[in-house]
């Protein structure tokens, strides 16, 4: 009898997957309507890398337009994000509107999401601003090894003076432990029922997904698929869908002053990769739908982050191996030795084109990677936006003109991805600005729902 009713569930399953009538029928079953293709992106991470690129080892080849898987990697700085080329908005010199003072990390980092750092205490940052109109959820504002002062704090919230920005957590344990509080454990009858019934159609889509269907019925499978993974983790979370690692790595150097030694150095990747778990797993339980992750700060020499940790010191191999040159008329790198000094932090960058620095771009090109993977396999792509942005443009010569921005998942539908926009020359000295921050993280707030801001300087029209 089991045998028979799992056959006829499986049959009924197919054909309505077929004619893409799954997905209506379990929202009116279960009440809600968190839909992948719901026109507008239902979360944001802004996530923040410092120190700018080496621009000509950044760049997509392609000047303008979409993106072909054919291309192979889009650069050696973007390479890690090529097999996800068809979820990306690569945004090539678009100028960072910072403010008075551009060009120095400090002024940067303060002004890169309030579109000003000389923000006034009464205002917020952009991830702030669109928090607000989403409810009461705010800011899952994360760092790592962001160091203890207050005025270099990407995020500001408002009423808060922007000297005196709140320092985000920097304890992935910490964070762990904090977030899960807010999960709930509800053991009703009513719940369990709802698990188990996301737990019936879900164990039925490996047969699914066997079934012959054309690519718009399988794209329609896809959706329902995410949907019920994100509908079982804000029914439930007793059977580990929505749940938090506590027993993760924890940093007692987040606030150091002192240099760290190369063993703890090499805790650096480790960590930002807890926090990017600690964030789609609010997102995932719905405790969040905006979050902010500061990954160290622009200037740091050689003290909480150096980038000779291994993950990093391979890369540096591969572009020596690849033949990468520091700039388009010079010669190829030498082969280098294993550096543990001031190169392998912030004064790489000033080293137009050289091996460290081009590494680190890299490096953290890998982390958005690996935070779209994440993102995916909780089922929270398709509606997910990533906006991931360092405070200068390119390293070696600071200023806003060749800023290097990178848009990456589904938003809903909303956007349209697979593309390259061209947003000016990237010059310094002679600077043609076609976009900027200011209009793109008002289309950000666009994408989100979030259609006033009463910032003006916040106008959209980029993507």
């Amino acid at each position: 009898m089991t045998t028979t009713i799992n056959r006829s569930r499986r049959k009924l399953l197919i054909n309505m997957a077929r004619t893409g009538a799954l997905l209506p029928i379990i929202g009116h079953m279960l009440g809600q309507s968190v839909y992948a293709q719901s026109g507008q992106a239902k979360r944001v991470l802004f996530l923040y890398y410092p120190n700018g690129v080496v621009p000509y080892n950044w760049r997509p080849a392609q000047f303008d337009g979409g993106i072909s898987s054919g291309s192979g990697e889009l650069s050696f700085g973007l390479g890690p994000l090529a097999n996800w080329y068809d979820r990306l908005v690569v945004l090539k010199n678009l100028t960072l509107d910072i403010g008075p003072g551009a060009g120095a990390h400090y002024n940067d980092m303060r002004g890169i999401l309030t579109g000003n750092n000389q923000i006034s205490t009464a205002s917020a940052s952009i991830d702030h601003l669109i928090a607000e109109q989403l409810g009461n959820e705010g800011v899952l504002s994360l760092g790592v090894r962001t160091g203890p002062k207050s005025d270099i704090m990407i995020s500001k919230p408002r009423n808060v003076a922007t000297t005196e920005r709140p320092i985000p957590n920097n304890d992935p344990r910490d964070v762990a432990a904090k977030l899960a509080l807010g999960i709930g454990n509800d053991d009703t009858p009513q719940n369990a029922d709802m698990q188990r019934v996301y737990e019936t159609i879900l164990s039925d889509f490996d047969s699914l997904a066997n079934a012959t269907l054309d690519s718009v019925r399988r794209d329609k499978l896809a959706i329902h698929e995410n949907a019920l993974k994100r509908l079982k983790d804000q029914a439930g979370v007793q059977l580990g869908e929505c749940a938090f690692n506590t027993d993760v790595m924890a940093d007692p150097f987040a606030n150091s002053t002192q240099a760290l030694s190369q063993t703890e150095w090499q805790m650096f990747p480790h960590l930002c990769r807890a926090q990017i778990d600690n964030i789609v797993g609010a997102f995932s339980c719905g405790l969040h739908r905006v979050a902010t992750l500061q990954l160290s700060k622009g200037d740091e020499n050689g003290n909480l982050v150096n980038y000779s940790y291994d993950e990093c010191w391979q890369m540096a191999q591969l572009a020596i191996d690849q033949g990468i040159k520091p700039s388009q008329n010079a010669g190829t790198v030498a082969p280098m030795t294993r550096w543990y000094n001031e190169f392998a932090s912030h004064s790489a960058s000033h080293r137009p084109g050289d091996v460290p620095h081009t590494a680190q771009v890299r490096w953290y090109h890998s982390l958005l990677a690996y935070t779209l993977e994440q993102l995916n396999n909780k089922g929270l792509l398709d509606d997910t936006l990533v906006v991931m942005f360092s405070e200068v443009g390119d390293g070696s010569q600071h200023g806003g003109a060749a800023g290097s921005v990178t848009l990456a998942g589904g938003a809903g539908g909303a956007l349209s991805t697979g593309r390259i926009i061209h947003c000016g020359n990237g010059s310094n000295e002679n600077p043609q600005r076609i976009w900027g921050t200011h209009q793109l993280f008002g289309d950000v707030a666009r994408l989100m729902g979030v259609n006033s801001l009463s910032e003006a300087h916040w106008s959209g029209g980029v993507v």
